[in-house]
């Protein structure tokens, strides 16, 4: 998940046959695009070998490069839907390279997965990889490694990430994992989350740029951000995960839009964001989709519901992106929740009642479950907001940023947020906590 588009990784198979313990050569037929079928022939085990092209450098792809190789399991390995629930044991043969950086844990000179959604969740770095100096929270350890890093205060980058994941923690009072591990695969453009890591493309050099360095930040706040929110809040529809098909749902405005919100709160909360930059990002995340032609033309629901279509980011001036219009429903909805509340609530106890449902009854959630919940910490107060999902109407922002004590304006077509002078005693309780 986080990449919602299908690739056809069956395209690049090469060379397969599949034999058995007898060494005897099995028939086979390709059935259709990424299925292939075997005449067992009574045989007690199946042997399958097959070559993949790996020539993409790209997060969602394999790739084995001069310095480099990038598995990514989705373009690397078959399952069998009979034994997609058995464990797995992973092999690589890294006599080039010296590391091997994944999620998934060791048992002896092998890789170990519970059953293939965890071997697809997991993909591997190899190579000579810099490896960052770790940390611990709560007995759980942390991890950077990758390729190409750069020149960068390494230290405070670690320094940087351990405030963060601890904030971020702190929202759901949880670290459901043993060790996370963040796994740069060099300069690019992208990252995909993971159970208990994340696959990124990544630059040390930009953090000797304050403005760069807060925006690497928002981007490796993001990708963590997703193992709570998408990689287990997720909606129904996205688990079980179909491998082989679209999976499609209304609300990739929650997994992708308020994880995109939540960077800018969480990095204010650890004391690496200033209040200041906070609110010219607000400013920046509306005047970006309020700039867009598209916004009378495509709701945020059918967004998420079309992007398998459209691409990740739409298509310019016909389609919006949930990446856009999605933190900004996500910012209303807090405000809405902690005027009404007289800031007692917030979009923090939402995300934890959505946690909750995956960890009581492991499963995604429901969109009524959705909305049941936000109603719950402010009632028919945020009907409006959630209107902004699935019709057309103009965003109100002017409303609910009054009631909150905060201003918007416009100037030279150019929005910036700021904080009124005058504050009654709920709106100082919500701008305190809100702005730190």
């Amino acid at each position: 998940m986080g990449y919602y588009q299908l690739l056809n990784f069956s395209k690049n198979v090469l060379k397969f046959k599949a034999s058995n313990e007898r060494n005897e050569n099995l028939g086979f037929v390709k059935t259709d695009e990424n299925t292939w079928r075997i005449a067992t022939n009574n045989s007690k085990s199946i042997i399958v070998d097959y070559q993949i092209l790996a020539k993409d450098d790209f997060i969602a792809k394999a790739y084995i490069g001069e310095n480099k190789a990038f598995l990514r399991p989705t373009a690397l390995f078959l399952f069998s839907d009979k034994y997609f629930n058995n464990p797995i044991s992973i092999a690589i043969d890294k006599n080039k390279w010296k590391t091997i950086s994944t999620g998934l844990d060791k048992k002896g000179k092998n890789y170990i997965a519970k059953n293939s959604d965890q071997l697809f969740d997991s993909p591997f770095l190899v190579g000579d990889l810099e490896e960052l100096p770790s940390f611990d929270i709560k007995g759980k350890k942390h991890y950077f490694t990758g390729i190409d890093l750069g020149n960068f205060d390494k230290k405070k980058l670690m320094d940087d990430l351990k405030k963060m994941i601890i904030e971020t923690t702190n929202i759901f009072n949880d670290i459901p994992y043993e060790h996370y591990n963040f796994i740069s695969i060099g300069k690019g453009n992208g990252g995909i989350e993971q159970t208990n890591s994340t696959a990124l493309t990544f630059d040390g050099n930009s953090l000797n740029n304050e403005k760069s360095r807060q925006k690497t930040l928002n981007f490796l706040t993001h990708e963590y951000f997703h193992h709570f929110n998408i990689k287990r809040i997720r909606p129904i529809e996205i688990g079980p995960f179909n491998y082989s098909d679209k999976n499609k749902t209304k609300t990739l405005w929650v997994g992708e839009g308020l994880s995109v919100y939540y960077e800018a709160i969480v990095l204010n909360r650890a004391g690496i964001k200033t209040k200041e930059t906070m609110l010219e990002e607000w400013g920046q995340m509306i005047d970006g989709f309020e700039n867009n032609p598209a916004k009378t033309k495509q709701t945020l629901a059918d967004s998420s519901y079309y992007t398998w279509e459209d691409g990740p980011f739409g298509r310019k001036g016909e389609t919006i992106s949930f990446y856009a219009k999605g933190p900004l429903v996500g910012m209303l909805l807090d405000l809405k929740i902690r005027i009404s509340s007289n800031n007692q609530h917030s979009l923090d106890d939402v995300m934890r009642d959505l946690y909750s449902i995956y960890k009581n009854k492991n499963r995604g959630y429901l969109e009524t479950e959705l909305n049941d919940i936000i109603r719950k910490y402010a009632g028919n107060a945020t009907d409006e907001i959630l209107s902004y999902v699935y019709t057309l109407e103009p965003i109100d922002y002017q409303k609910y940023f009054n009631e909150a004590g905060l201003d918007i304006q416009i100037t030279d077509g150019k929005y910036s947020v700021n904080i009124k002078k005058e504050l009654n005693p709920t709106q100082n309780k919500v701008i305190k906590d809100l702005f730190r």
